[in-house]
């Protein structure tokens, strides 16, 4: 992997049928005025603008209103037609009227441009748990932290789901513990030596290179974060962005995920400790919780190292001597 992608959403190998290795980190600019004159011969477009990897839109049918999202390049096209096959299978497998944990339904897709995969969602209407995580701060963490056991819960529900999502040529590794062992490798020769060296990230590896044998094939939606997190009407949780969603990689992978994100993005550690008595409290196994943790904070060394000027490894360095005395 290389570092300058990031650990952000499991990592996934955007790889066509045929071996081609594409980048789905970065896409290219689209006329918006064209994107909307192919998508009026069907809807009203309402609204239209870029986002970093996507197109996105407000479109509106026959009185309703839906959730645009369009690829900008052949790579991103990969993970966008993940996203639509795990929210396909997420909805077969979990009915609306019996759950109160939705993912967006499908209700349109195609390519634009020949290869540019889209798609069409419901919309959902409410506020994200957490505003994007630069907006984050102690005065807006009001709504995850009503919602945290649900959260929970939800990271739950997602692990008892029976759900067949990949193709293999997607992934790199035969077996789920390879896979995820891969990726936590990679993130650590990612890093430069001297970081690895100053603070002692071998520890963290051995934890994951032990620990990795001892969990059990569970999904993951991959990018399990507040901010991916919608609270609908009527006491509703709504999960958005299944672009790395998997059908089988380690247990606990995204509870793990959203603790480290809530300690260093939101830079929060009395919610981070409480998600994680909680999790004690529901019978999880705190060793095997810990070696998600022990990835997830090598990750989060080669985040802060993503700013070459003047990385800052103090949230980091916070979080990797919390979960090792946890």
């Amino acid at each position: 992997m290389n570092s300058k992608t990031g650990s952000e959403g499991e990592t996934f190998r955007a790889v066509t049928p045929d071996g081609r290795v594409l980048d789905y980190r970065v896409g290219q600019d689209l006329n918006l005025a064209e994107v909307t004159r192919f998508f009026s011969d069907k809807y009203t477009v309402k609204q239209i603008w870029a986002e970093k990897r996507h197109v996105v839109g407000a479109l509106e049918a026959s009185g309703r209103e839906y959730f645009l999202k369009v690829s900008t390049s052949e790579g991103i096209s990969e993970v966008t037609k993940n996203e639509y096959a795990w929210n396909e299978a997420f909805n077969e497998a979990v009915s609306r009227s019996s759950s109160d944990l939705w993912v967006p339904q499908n209700y349109d897709s195609g390519n634009y441009q020949e290869n540019l995969f889209y798609i069409v969602t419901d919309k959902f209407e409410g506020e994200k748990l957490i505003r994007y995580p630069e907006e984050t701060t102690e005065d807006n963490h009001g709504l995850f932290t009503q919602n945290i056991e649900r959260v929970i819960d939800f990271s739950e529900l997602i692990q008892s789901l029976d759900i067949k999502l990949n193709p293999p040529h997607l992934f790199e590794g035969k077996t789920y513990t390879e896979r995820f062992l891969n990726q936590s490798r990679g993130w650590y020769n990612d890093l430069p030596e001297d970081v690895r060296g100053k603070y002692d990230l071998d520890e963290l590896w051995q934890i994951v290179e032990k620990g990795t044998p001892r969990l059990n094939p569970k999904p993951c939606h991959g990018d399990f974060t507040p901010w991916h997190i919608i609270a609908l009407p009527e006491g509703k949780l709504g999960l958005i962005d299944g672009e790395h969603a998997k059908s089988e990689t380690v247990e606990g992978y995204d509870i793990g995920y959203l603790i480290q994100r809530v300690f260093t993005v939101m830079q929060n550690q009395d919610l981070a400790e409480r998600i994680m008595d909680s999790l004690t409290k529901r019978g999880h196994g705190l060793e095997k919780i810990k070696v998600i943790l022990a990835a997830r904070a090598i990750g989060g060394f080669l985040d802060a190292n993503l700013d070459i000027f003047s990385p800052d490894f103090t949230y980091p360095k916070l979080f990797k001597d919390w979960l090792l005395k946890a």
